[in-house]
């Protein structure tokens, strides 16, 4: 995913529209990106009215929902978010609704909750690319040569990484896949009308809380 979204802002694009179900998998090891019908150009900086957001809120980045400006920081933020829909087994924000409240507490730093272990490595790299600052969030680039260099660390016995992954290996019942989604927690696209959200910012001092 990583990959192809590093292909995507090298052709000067920005996706604006990046989640879970735009991602098509054939196997355990290949994943694409589809649906670029929102796609537009980084340059283009442009600014949308609100009510004119168009996307499944808990993909959408802080600043988005602030300022209705895309960037390539904001696809980012919403890779993510997939993250942790990959670490974790089920959506994000799952068992609550997707209304305003939650746009405005995603502004004010909150985060879909890892219930469980995860290597610290993965974790703090999920972390930079859910800043509530889009300067902060890792390029498309730099995503791609660290997830190629944790690659190769699972294969040394003596990288952080490897043994990180090995300890959660001999955890048992390290996370559960039994959830119940919340009737009014919506990924399919749709408008977002919220208006007047506050300046994103990351919870407290700097650390991001993660939603119950």
């Amino acid at each position: 995913v990583a990959s192809y979204l590093k292909i995507i802002h090298s052709h000067g694009l920005v996706h604006r529209d990046l989640h879970s179900g735009n991602i098509l998998q054939d196997d355990l090891h290949n994943a694409y990106i589809a649906d670029l019908g929102l796609s537009m150009s980084a340059n283009m900086k442009l600014k949308f009215k609100p009510g004119e957001i168009y996307g499944v809120l808990p993909y959408v980045a802080p600043e988005v929902l602030n300022t209705n400006l895309y960037t390539e920081a904001s696809d980012i933020y919403s890779f993510g978010i997939i993250m942790t829909e990959i670490f974790t087994g089920y959506p994000p924000y799952y068992n609550i609704p997707h209304n305003e409240i939650l746009a405005i507490q995603i502004c004010l730093g909150l985060r879909p909750k890892i219930k469980c272990k995860i290597p610290k490595l993965l974790q703090d790299l999920m972390n930079r690319c859910l800043d509530a600052k889009p300067q902060n969030r890792p390029t498309a680039n730099e995503l791609v040569n660290i997830i190629e260099k944790y690659d190769q660390n699972l294969k040394d016995e003596q990288t952080e990484l490897y043994k990180q992954v090995e300890e959660i290996k001999n955890l048992t019942n390290n996370s559960s896949t039994d959830y119940q989604i919340h009737e009014q927690a919506i990924y399919t696209d749709r408008l977002l009308g919220f208006q007047k959200l506050p300046e994103p910012t990351n919870a407290g001092n700097n650390i991001i809380i993660f939603s119950k």
